[in-house]
């Protein structure tokens, strides 16, 4: 091939990939990076990432420290104990005495009956496996020779503010040939070809909007063409604890279209007036629905502090056995867990089981030193037009005056007061920003709003 034929070659890149969303975590870091020099004396506090201030407990610490030090015992090498196969495969769906702990949390502290169980790297690779299983470039429901191209694609619905990973899964693996941009809520059909964006009210999700929404693409064949509606509880980014009868008004909802709806519970143990109690089972922690149709997701990074482990699991229904939705749903995955990790780390999830070992109530513990935090954001974004979050999970957003550029006005914040915040646009909300509590320990959470609230007060003129 001559120079200048090679010269002209294209390489593509895939259009999915292009036109999904940038991470914003590392955006918003590399910002920070620009102005490390100008506060190396007194430091950047960031309430930017979704992170807690403490560490992960001592029994993990144990567990990883055992199964090291069996891996380096020859008699136990040899005899097989499990650290002595800390560098080998384990079953794809997890390190079997893990799932056997975990289906006992599951239903102690949620109440979900004998589910299947499935450890993932992290809440976000449970996500994903979630939309590659069941979501389908076209929508095997529809009629092809009546409905347009934008209709025959299956949809998956997230509400704004939403968490922009579960829009960046969506946006990536989706398919098509359109893959368009952010989504609107204002005409479900010029949407992102896999998305539906819904409205939220105070951080609620609208059911009248989804209601309308699972109507519409409802099919002659009883199908529908929205296959996933995605909610997490407690919010991330809203902050915003949902009731246990507004989860269960969703749960009955998506039942009766037929469409799966996937509940990311990441944030279990930061609900923190207890929204998701359920009154007629009032000594379940964190109640979770367990139906056929709803698929759980649940995480070690937040609660237990094992963001870098890097493990999550899934909970499947295992009701009406190997014909139910659930247990359909669990095998096929399988395959796209085998696909994607094989399995999650052995010793990650070793340190997972040490993590359980210490139990619900280190986590309550650790979680109730967040109260001074987050009360002093409140009152830093007080000035603020309005405010939601501060019931659960680890966030609270604020209503920045209109024309205000939210990018622009995050940007400011860590130039000129060393404090960094994410723009609401990342979640699909402008002219918003988004404030994490957790990621300071009580004293130097203080310092951190008072920054923010000197910043807003100046930044907004007041």
């Amino acid at each position: 091939m001559s120079s200048s034929t090679s010269s002209q070659t294209k390489f593509s890149i895939s259009n999915r990939a292009i036109q999904t969303l940038d991470p914003c975590v590392i955006l918003m870091k590399q910002i920070i990076s620009q102005h490390e020099e100008k506060w190396k004396d007194d430091g950047i506090y960031s309430l930017a990432q979704g992170v807690v201030h403490w560490k992960p407990p001592q029994t993990v610490y144990e567990a990883l420290a055992n199964a090291v030090q069996e891996n380096l015992d020859e008699n136990k090498a040899i005899t097989g104990g499990d650290g002595a196969i800390i560098h080998t495969y384990c079953p794809d769906e997890g390190y079997p005495p893990l799932l056997a702990s975990l289906k006992l949390k599951l239903e102690q502290q949620n109440g979900l009956q004998s589910p299947h169980v499935m450890v993932t790297s992290g809440a976000n690779q449970a996500y994903v496996n979630c939309v590659i299983t069941l979501m389908d470039e076209v929508d095997g429901g529809s009629n092809h020779e009546e409905e347009s191209s934008q209709e025959m694609i299956s949809k998956c619905v997230v509400f704004e503010p939403y968490y922009f990973n579960h829009v960046m899964a969506i946006q990536s693996v989706r398919g098509g040939n359109n893959c368009g941009g952010m989504a609107s809520t204002e005409d479900s059909k010029s949407n992102a070809e896999g998305l539906l964006v819904g409205p939220t009210q105070q951080g609620r999700p609208d059911l009248t909007w989804l209601k309308s929404r699972l109507e519409e693409y409802k099919r002659p064949s009883g199908s529908n063409g929205i296959r996933i509606v995605t909610i997490v509880n407690p919010g991330n980014p809203t902050g915003v604890a949902l009731s246990h009868s507004f989860l269960k008004e969703i749960a009955q909802l998506t039942k009766k279209y037929g469409v799966w709806l996937v509940m990311d519970n990441t944030y279990e143990h930061f609900d923190i007036h207890r929204n998701n109690r359920d009154e007629e089972n009032p000594s379940i922690p964190y109640p979770c629905l367990d139906d056929e149709h709803i698929i759980h997701i649940f995480s070690f990074s937040k609660g237990y502090a094992m963001a870098g482990f890097r493990t999550g699991y899934l909970a499947f229904s295992s009701k009406n056995g190997s014909e139910g939705k659930g247990t359909i749903a669990y095998e096929q995955m399988l395959k796209i867990q085998d696909t994607i990790a094989i399995c999650t780390s052995r010793i990650s999830q070793m340190a997972a089981l040490g993590a359980l070992e210490a139990g619900r109530e280190w986590v309550n513990e650790q979680v109730q030193t967040l109260d001074v935090g987050r009360n002093a954001i409140l009152e830093a974004m007080s000035s603020l037009e309005e405010i939601i979050g501060g019931t659960g999970a680890m966030y609270i957003m604020g209503k920045l005056p209109n024309s205000t550029d939210d990018k622009q006005f995050a940007s400011s914040l860590v130039e000129h007061f060393g404090v960094a915040v994410i723009p609401g646009s990342f979640c699909g909300y402008p002219g918003w920003i988004r404030v994490c509590y957790s990621n300071l320990p009580p004293e130097l959470c203080l310092e951190a709003a008072s920054r923010l609230k000197r910043g807003i007060l100046e930044l907004t003129n007041k």
